[in-house]
């Protein structure tokens, strides 16, 4: 899949969260710096988990619409390495101490 495809996987994951109240203007604010692709990059490799990721999961948004199941959606776009993190967020969105 293509980074065009990525783009409009983004787009549609914003709508579908601001549908169900969650407006994600920091990711949005740094796909406008970055674009899509570098910002889920950056966010990815933080280190920490950001405040969306758990909102995602109270909203039932987070294993298909979330940053880091956009990252595992388009793995060539993404190295192994952040493909592993996003896997690992996923895994531990309720770990307090990630946050």
């Amino acid at each position: 899949m293509s980074e065009s495809d990525l783009e409009q996987w983004v787009a549609e994951s914003i709508r579908i969260s601001a549908s169900k109240g969650y407006h994600p203007s920091f990711f949005i604010d740094m796909i406008k710096r970055h674009g899509a692709k570098k910002a889920m990059a950056r966010l990815v490799n933080s280190g920490k988990i950001q405040s969306g990721l758990p909102r995602l999961k109270t909203l039932g948004l987070a294993d298909e619409w979330s940053i880091e199941a956009g990252i595992l959606k388009f793995p060539c776009q993404f190295s192994p390495e952040e493909c592993a993190m996003a896997q690992f967020r996923l895994d531990n969105v309720d770990d307090p101490l990630l946050r």
